[in-house]
């Protein structure tokens, strides 16, 4: 909460999890730039967070100086970034796919979601070959509200954070839902934030300095201008409103002594059983301490 100052203006009972992108150090992906980011979740009360959810600390790096814990929950050679949560209570992020056969190996970013605790990645759109968009980036996605559409900057180049606004739909995101946004090609576009009230604001420039304006959906470009200072480019607009709060995801369920551990997907909200509304998951127990299999230095031991 900020007003000029850094002042306390009060306090919550209860605080979720930070989830980030983060490189360490001296690391390279597989194209051999200088950086790996993948998403962290940061336990803002060193532990606490997670074991009033899971009943236990799950294990990460410590900062006692800062009282945080911080656990990594994705892994990919490349880079995951742009975290975003959706109303339904998934991360919903931009993933790197560089080598292979995507894009004759020129790779591609796709946009993936997983759980809070990664159990559970899942690629939304920008995986397949034949999907319109190629190799484009794909960055900076956000769900809309009314008609739910996953909107996203599509760029021509893996390493860019500007270009064309582009969505397909949220609960079937196939190309036949594919559309452009922003049909103005001689601007670009960042940092699209979706309303409640099924408005949305977008960092826009048609040269060189960007600025904050409200998207005209129906003509498909930038629309009244919110903010724009000649000296600055600005980005990444954040109204302050109520959110939504999100259905909570419950992946992992930890036992006391940690000797059985309980893993629960369950995807969706509501599926349709032969007509009925019915709530499913899948229910897993893992045995961490008991094994027939001989200790040894392979993967199978």
């Amino acid at each position: 909460y900020f007003e000029g100052d850094w002042k306390e203006r009060g306090t919550v009972e209860k605080t979720g999890f930070i989830i980030f992108a983060g490189s360490p150090d001296g690391v390279r992906d597989e194209l051999h730039n200088p950086y790996v980011y993948n998403l962290f979740r940061l336990d803002t009360q060193g532990g606490h967070v997670t074991e009033r959810i899971t009943g236990h600390v799950l294990s990460g790096i410590e900062f006692p100086s800062l009282n945080t814990t911080i656990d990594q929950i994705t892994y990919n050679l490349s880079s995951n970034f742009d975290p975003w949560l959706t109303p339904d209570g998934n991360i919903l992020f931009s993933s790197v796919q560089a080598n292979g056969t995507r894009a004759e190996g020129k790779g591609r970013v796709m946009l993936c979601v997983d759980n809070w605790d990664g159990a559970y990645p899942r690629p939304i759109y920008g995986n397949c070959d034949g999907e319109i968009g190629g190799s484009s980036g794909r960055s900076q996605s956000k769900v809309t509200f009314g008609d739910r559409k996953l909107v996203f900057v599509e760029s021509p180049y893996m390493n860019w954070g500007v270009g064309q606004l582009a969505a397909v739909s949220w609960d079937a995101p196939f190309n036949k839902t594919y559309e452009r946004l922003s049909k103005d090609e001689g601007g670009l576009y960042r940092s699209p934030y979706p309303l409640p009230d099924d408005r949305m604001l977008v960092s826009y420039a048609q040269r060189g300095d960007f600025g904050i304006y409200w998207f005209d959906c129906k003509n498909g470009k930038a629309g009244e201008v919110v903010h724009n200072d000649p000296e600055w480019n600005d980005h990444q607009p954040a109204p302050v409103y109520i959110k939504y709060k999100p259905r909570w995801i419950n992946t992992f369920t930890a036992g006391k002594n940690f000797g059985v551990a309980t893993v629960t997907y369950q995807p969706f909200d509501q599926v349709k059983v032969e007509g009925y509304p019915h709530s499913w998951g899948t229910w897993i127990c893992f045995d961490t301490t008991l094994t027939d299999v001989p200790v040894g230095p392979y993967p199978s031991q």
